[in-house]
């Protein structure tokens, strides 16, 4: 049996003398980095380590709490700056959605502008469904946030349900303002007739005023058709929010952050429940609509008027987004520091009694 001369080989080449010239070749540089390289890092970090009879220095531990006193301090001024930037944004995109709002409700279509008034206000009804699902998304966001243990932002819910409802409401407004049948004449005279076998016979055609009620009701029992189902599916997703729940604090393995979550929106369904019912009721049975008729350049103007609003509002409104996430950051940041403050004035308290460290 062949007996194995390998090991016997790697030590007679260790010990070979080309071995040791080749070393010698080596740059001493890389051999002292691989040797370093070599040592536990338990050596190394022990060198990092205080040793446990140094004393401990009061003086410095206390400038360090009043130093992040200080920090937290100028934290909460400059979050502050941006919760008023947030709110001043806020009102101002607001007060323009109204302005706009209630400007196209007061309107309505002549037989010069035809449907462009109409068409307008399909458009901004759109613009504002939009508006409901970027706030909506939003919120999703702020809700798993919450969801994981960002409790801070607990209080930010009602606000962007705030926008939502108000939404909402304006949708409404401007679909109740479409103007809905109206009973008028058919047939007018067009001035001219003839006479017949000793009878005067009036020539008549179809009235304008006719033909533009026509076109104004159609608008209105589509639209009117459209929030309306809007509404109901709004219904059914609350309906469906409430079993979803009452189902998780039902669950033991819910966690308290998630807990608490469920029973805040709990506490608010009801109220967004009675609201959006009695929306859908005023769009199904109410009557109304706009009371100035405009004509087709007036409807133009309006329409780049309200092309520039809506621009405006876009940029408004992603900018709104991107404050409150720097202000969101910066809220979760000042926590951090003021948890660190908390536990350096405990450990502080828990030391009071030690000797300081000598001069």
């Amino acid at each position: 049996m062949r007996k194995n001369r390998r090991p016997h080989r790697l030590l007679s080449r260790l010990a070979s003398p080309s071995l040791f010239r080749h070393f010698k070749r080596v740059n001493p540089t890389f051999l002292l980095g691989s040797l370093l390289a070599l040592l536990p890092l338990t050596l190394l970090r022990a060198q990092d380590a205080p040793a446990a009879d140094t004393p401990i220095d009061m003086e410095a531990r206390k400038a360090s709490v009043a130093n992040l006193e200080l920090h937290i301090s100028q934290r909460e001024a400059r979050l502050a700056e941006w919760g008023r930037d947030i709110v001043e944004l806020d009102a101002r995109i607001e007060r323009r959605v109204d302005e706009l709002v209630k400007l196209l409700a007061s309107l309505k279509d002549s037989q010069e502008s035809r449907t462009a008034v109409t068409q307008m206000k399909k458009e901004a009804i759109e613009g504002l469904r939009n508006g409901i699902e970027l706030y909506a998304r939003k919120r999703r966001e702020v809700r798993e946030q919450i969801r994981t243990g960002e409790t801070s932002a607990l209080g930010d819910l009602g606000k962007f349900d705030e926008r939502i409802i108000r939404r909402v409401d304006q949708i409404a407004e401007l679909s109740k303002s479409i103007p809905t049948h109206q009973d008028v004449e058919k047939y007018e005279s067009d001035g001219s007739g003839s006479y017949w076998n000793g009878y005067y016979y009036e020539s008549s055609r179809i009235s304008g005023e006719w033909k533009q009620n026509r076109r104004d009701t159609r608008a209105s029992d589509q639209v009117r058709k459209q929030t309306a189902e809007s509404l109901r599916e709004g219904l059914e997703r609350i309906d469906q929010r409430r079993r979803s729940l009452t189902a998780m604090l039902a669950d033991r393995t819910t966690t308290d952050a998630a807990r608490q979550l469920c029973q805040t929106e709990l506490g608010q369904i009801d109220a967004y429940e009675d609201h959006l019912q009695a929306q859908l009721h005023e769009v199904t049975t109410g009557g109304g609509g706009g009371t100035q008729e405009v004509g087709r350049d007036q409807a133009h103007d309006i329409g780049r008027l309200l092309a520039d609003a809506r621009k405006d509002l876009r940029e408004d409104v992603a900018r709104l987004f991107r404050s409150y996430d720097q202000f969101a950051a910066g809220r979760a940041y000042l926590a951090d520091l003021k948890a660190n403050l908390a536990a350096r004035k405990e450990w502080l308290e828990k030391h009071a009694g030690e000797t300081p460290a000598a001069e």
